[in-house]
């Protein structure tokens, strides 16, 4: 699923902003996908009617109108109530263009949610303040931590059914804060947040007098991108595992699209989350001249030393490489 930002009229805008990669991660039915859709109706970046549409679709079938709604656009979604695969969304405050990665937060899509944040340079990690830190909090703060993404902002969602109370808040906050301490993570900032009824979304609620920070939208346009993508690490996607038979051809070949860094034939890799290592035999290249090197944006394929097993969706770094935090599997894990 993909949407672009319009001007609110359901004009796509011709001045060139600044754009940035940024995931929306958390536990399932923690809000996430009711954060985005607040996002992108209060900042007027939905396309024209869309959000009437809905409203219209959900009196029609008696139903009660959600803002994730405006998300749920497969028909696997719509059924189980579920986000499976990493929608990206545009959407457009004043000061930049984002991508938003909505990525999934089932415990059965935890790779997906991987392979979407590797193209993020910050995340925003949705908790249910009445249910609390989950256990898919805590693997998806590891799996950021793992990726290197150290720009984090942590919305404690729903605290209208809390009754916008600030032990509640404080509670989770205290909680996770030293949960990412362990990982090397130190959050931009934790902010409460009611996404259904807009809440510190993009304007301060006046029910939580006693947070006097940002605003979701904000504290994100407060966020940077890199300076260049030289100096990033490398990752990618794998997207695929490809095995010929003709000819004798015994290549196993791991392919995908590189989304940031640079990769040479003789490095060093590992695979997230398997962590499964191995070194670059070759650099695949099809109709093409032989290349030594794959960067950021190009399409690629790899050969390695060891026949190793992964599977679609896991993240091949360089092991030789310090960005992502290297901790345990099992931290935080009971």
């Amino acid at each position: 699923m993909e949407w672009k930002p319009t001007d609110g009229r359901g004009d796509t805008p011709d001045i060139e902003l600044e754009r940035m990669n940024i995931v929306i991660t958390g536990h399932v039915d923690h809000g996430k996908s009711t954060l985005v859709g607040r996002l992108l109706a209060d900042t007027l970046s939905l396309p024209e009617g869309k959000l009437e549409a809905v409203k219209a679709s959900c009196k029609k079938n008696g139903r009660v109108f959600e803002y994730a709604f405006l998300l749920d656009a497969l028909d696997d979604e719509q059924k189980q109530g579920i986000t499976i695969d990493s929608a990206r969304i545009f959407f457009r405050s004043k000061a930049r263009e984002y991508i938003i990665i909505d990525a999934p937060g089932h415990i059965e899509f935890l790779r997906n949610m991987l392979s979407g944040a590797s193209r993020a340079v910050a995340a925003v990690l949705v908790i249910d303040a009445v249910e609390g830190v989950a256990e898919n909090s805590k693997r998806h703060g590891l799996l950021l931590s793992l990726l290197g993404i150290s720009q984090v902002l942590v919305a404690v969602n729903k605290l209208d059914a809390a009754n916008y109370d600030e032990r509640v808040f404080q509670r989770i906050k205290t909680e996770y804060s030293a949960y990412l301490a362990a990982l090397n993570v130190k959050p931009a900032a934790f902010v409460p947040v009611s996404a259904r009824e807009g809440k510190n979304i993009t304007k301060l609620a006046p029910e939580m007098p006693w947070y006097t920070g940002k605003t979701v939208l904000e504290l994100l346009d407060g966020f940077h991108n890199p300076d260049s993508n030289a100096d990033s690490f490398f990752a990618m996607p794998v997207q695929d595992v490809y095995r010929f038979s003709d000819d004798n051809d015994n290549r196993r070949i791991y392919a995908g699209t590189v989304v940031s860094g640079e990769l040479a034939a003789g490095n060093a890799v590992m695979f997230l989350p398997s962590r499964k290592e191995s070194r670059v035999k070759h650099i695949e290249t099809w109709n093409a001249p032989e290349k030594t090197t794959a960067r950021t944006g190009e399409a690629s394929g790899f050969t390695l030393t060891d026949e190793i097993y992964v599977k679609r969706g896991e993240v091949m770094i360089r092991a030789d490489e310090n960005a992502p935090v290297q901790v345990s599997s099992r931290c935080g894990e009971k």
